[in-house]
């Protein structure tokens, strides 16, 4: 248990850096222009190819964030590092983003590397990878999966 607290305490953290640079990024919208980088910012008011009504897409989001929370509390119980690392960097960085969609209307994305066709994006989307990858791991790695083989 002691490990989640510390994992729970860094990705707070990381959580605090992007909100943050979020807030850096709004007071310099316009900070760095290089040759394969840029760090400016973009007001991303869709959902990457949805667009929907901001209203509706606003209830979709709370309702898949509180599911990731009820299984964040269940993955507690069973002391599953990989697990709990995956939900919670999901569940904050989704708070992350939909407080910008519910405060400002958008979501602050700040980072474009011209290496990737889709690449403006923010720390949060950042942790959401990072979670994805921690609950495949998991998966892979788990107890179950090794009983059905």
């Amino acid at each position: 248990m002691r490990r989640i607290k510390i994992l729970l305490l860094f990705e707070t953290g990381i959580l605090f850096l992007d909100r943050l640079s979020k807030w850096f990024i709004l007071k310099n919208p316009d900070f760095y222009s290089g040759r394969f980088i840029e760090l400016e910012l973009f007001k991303n008011s869709d959902l990457y190819f949805f667009s929907l009504n901001p209203i509706f897409l606003n209830l979709i989001i709370g309702a898949v964030l509180l599911l990731l929370v009820f299984f964040f509390f269940k993955t507690l119980k069973q002391n599953n590092f990989l697990l709990t690392a995956g939900f919670s960097l999901i569940i904050l960085a989704g708070l992350s983003n939909f407080f910008d969609r519910l405060y400002f209307g958008y979501v602050i994305d700040w980072i474009r590397v011209f290496i990737f066709p889709i690449s403006v994006f923010n720390i949060a989307d950042v942790m959401i990878i990072g979670g994805i990858v921690c609950l495949i791991f998991a998966l892979l790695t788990s107890d179950v999966n090794r009983q059905t083989a």
